[in-house]
This record gives structure tokens, C-alpha cells and sequence, in this order.
């Protein structure tokens, strides 16, 4: 199992070019993402590379950005 991995990190959420900072904690292969004021989502990856809404609201579109962002976070971090 991947260990627990909380970190910051800035994504451009709703594709605007609003970048957010937001904390992520990843807990095994799903990753909590805070927004902040309360706005909290969980989402996780299939073996094929889709990004799917475990909780929380979200539109196919923000969880696909946020996905892409984990992905290459966590790619740069070698975990």
C-alpha cells in the first residue's frame, strides 16, 4: 500500500486559468482534495487512467484537471 502522502499543490480547478492552492492527502488510491471553506472532493483513478468522484460535488471536467495535476505531482515525486 502507498503510505499517506498530504501535500499543497496549485491547479487550475474549473480550466478558467483560476490557479487554486489546495491540500491534497492521499490515501491509498484515493486523494482528498480540500479546496478550502469547507469544499472538500475525493477522487480516484481507474487502471485505465480515468478519474472518478468517490465524494463530494465536482463536474467530469474539474476532476479530470485535478487528475491530471495528482498525476504529475505525484509522477515528479517518484511515488
Amino acid at each position: 500500500m502507498v503510505p499517506n502522502k498530504n501535500s499543497k499543490m496549485n491547479i487550475d480547478i474549473d480550466g478558467t486559468g483560476k490557479i487554486e492552492t489546495v491540500d491534497v492527502l492521499r490515501q491509498g488510491d484515493i486523494f482528498v482534495v480540500n479546496r478550502g471553506a469547507g469544499k472538500q472532493l475525493s477522487i480516484t483513478n481507474n487502471s485505465e487512467g480515468a478519474w472518478h468522484l468517490v465524494n463530494g460535488v465536482a463536474d467530469q471536467q474539474s476532476i479530470d484537471n485535478i487528475g491530471r495535476a495528482i498525476s504529475a505531482h505525484f509522477r515528479s515525486t517518484k511515488l
